[in-house]
């Protein structure tokens, strides 16, 4: 009897001790803490997207979305660059538009796309010095003091931000070729992805950041490579290619989430996070619409904005009585009748033997015309700050120039020339540096010794989309002389009245 009382008592003392120990172990376990990321923005500088959708639509939903949440304020609305530029309202106003929308929408974060510099460094300044939400950017450097481009007007390499008492560490990537697509100026340069994200998780890390959270305007292929080089990252929003993906992926540790481009999806993404370590996430893609919820405060900004843009741009200029074909698979593969137009007016300018114009830089993506055209039309169709220029070029450069627009046509690349004064024969199913076949300056032979004076635009000049071969040419006439491309060609048109523009056989192919 007197056994069995005592293991009847050492029973309830080791339960008692269990369940003590276990209840104690429950209440050290640090609580899971919810925070959601909404992404992004990449706006290409719209206010209005297609079925009567505006920034007002979209930013009315993240504010609806944020404020349903249970904890609002464990929640961080990110952009990822493009929100400057190319569109046609962008040419008016240049990003100050979108700067004073995402303000007032409530954007926390944003970074630096490619198009950003639509307008030049200097415009960059100015919708930086309007903007009230903070901008990082890992790998775009002033080339001079080696910091984050605009750091003393406060752009950082990265942030520590903490949201529901958790430490974030943001900051962001623009494309590795943005200085050759993008007027960046001589004083921006453009580190590599992987080099730039080695150099900044660990200074995060050691800053004490929890979770570290990429803002990429990297194509979804670079982004992942950048994931799987770089450890240490915990999520990266944003894609460079507009991708949507319906759920994130997760390579090396890194969640990537990506929801396309302008005003269609918004993306939340809710990360669970304990102990400083997110433990995992959920991801919903939510539709725009524009019978969804609006901010009154952003429709008044958009129709502001809209008012002002229709008094600015709805002036006639004259008529074309050809269509005037800028469909971007045209511009960018063949020859186009609004590329000839465009490289007319530049050669008739410049008063020179050649004109070669991108295509890339030609833009709207349809047809105009035949009828008048309007202001808006040719800003639309020349959305770009591109101020022309007159080049003395050495034949055999002038060869080069044509090989590199023609060498990356399968990726519908902005290279592709668009020329006047010349024409020239290639072949599609040549090696690249080795299509071009034959070309004519007027009715002779293009001679590889002889030097030839070109118009051109600024970016080109200065080696943009490829053009290397442009940038140790003479300089006849520099950009700081040079008319903006879209007053040249609207100056180009009222003088005439009527314009006829078609294709005629100056880039034929082999096939």
């Amino acid at each position: 009897m007197r056994v069995w009382i005592l293991l009847a008592i050492a029973a309830v003392i080791g339960t008692s001790l269990g369940a003590s120990a276990g209840t104690s172990a429950l209440a050290q376990q640090p609580p899971e803490i919810r925070v959601t990321i909404f992404h992004d923005t990449h706006l290409h500088g719209n206010l209005e997207g297609p079925g009567g959708i505006t920034l007002a639509h979209y930013l009315g939903l993240i504010r609806q979305l944020r404020a349903a949440l249970p904890q609002p304020m464990n929640s961080l609305f990110v952009g990822v660059g493009d929100d400057v530029g190319p569109s046609l309202i962008s040419t008016v106003f240049r990003g100050q538009h979108t700067a004073e929308a995402l303000s007032a929408g409530g954007l926390d974060v944003n970074t630096f796309g490619n198009h950003e510099f639509d307008f030049g460094p200097n415009n960059l300044r100015e919708v930086i010095s309007r903007a009230d939400y903070q901008y990082v950017t890992a790998n775009v450097r002033d080339s001079q003091t080696g910091d984050a481009f605009a750091a003393d007007m406060g752009v950082r390499k990265w942030l520590i931000k903490s949201v529901g008492g958790v430490q974030l560490g943001i900051t962001g990537l623009a494309p590795a070729d943005t200085a050759n697509i993008a007027p960046v100026g001589p004083n921006v340069t453009i580190l590599d992805p992987v080099g730039a994200m080695r150099e900044v998780v660990p200074q995060m890390r050691a800053a004490g950041a929890q979770v570290v959270v990429l803002l990429s305007h990297l194509c979804w292929d670079d982004t992942e490579r950048v994931a799987a080089l770089v450890d240490g990252i915990d999520v990266a929003v944003g894609d460079h290619c507009s991708r949507v993906l319906d759920q994130p992926r997760v390579i090396n540790g890194t969640i990537i989430s990506r929801r396309g481009d302008e005003l269609r999806l918004v993306g939340q993404l809710d990360l669970s996070i304990s102990n400083g370590r997110v433990t995992r996430h959920t991801y919903t893609q939510h539709t725009v619409r524009a019978d969804g919820p609006s901010d009154e405060t952003i429709a008044g900004l958009v129709s502001r904005y809209k008012d002002e843009l229709d008094r600015a741009l709805g002036e006639e200029v004259g008529e074309t009585t050809s269509p005037l074909d800028a469909t971007r698979d045209v511009v960018r593969g063949e020859e186009s009748a609004a590329g000839n137009l465009i490289a007319d007016t530049l050669r008739a300018w410049g008063g020179s033997d050649v004109a070669i114009q991108n295509g890339g830089g030609i833009r709207g993506d349809r047809v105009f015309g035949p009828g008048m055209l309007l202001k808006r039309d040719v800003q639309e169709m020349l959305p770009f700050a591109n101020y022309a220029v007159v080049l003395r070029v050495p034949g055999a450069d002038l060869w080069a120039a044509l090989e590199n627009g023609v060498s990356r046509v399968e990726q519908g690349d902005g290279r592709f020339p668009q020329v006047s004064g010349l024409a020239f024969t290639w072949n599609p199913d040549a090696p690249a540096g080795s299509r071009v076949q034959e070309v004519l300056v007027g009715e002779e032979t293009l001679d590889l010794d002889a030097t030839y004076t070109v118009a051109t635009n600024d970016f080109m000049a200065a080696g943009g989309d490829g053009y290397e071969t442009l940038q140790s040419s003479e300089v006849i006439v520099p950009a700081s002389a040079g008319p903006l491309l879209s007053s040249l060609v609207i100056d180009y048109i009222q003088q005439r009245g009527a314009v006829t523009a078609e294709v005629e056989g100056r880039i034929r192919t082999t096939a």
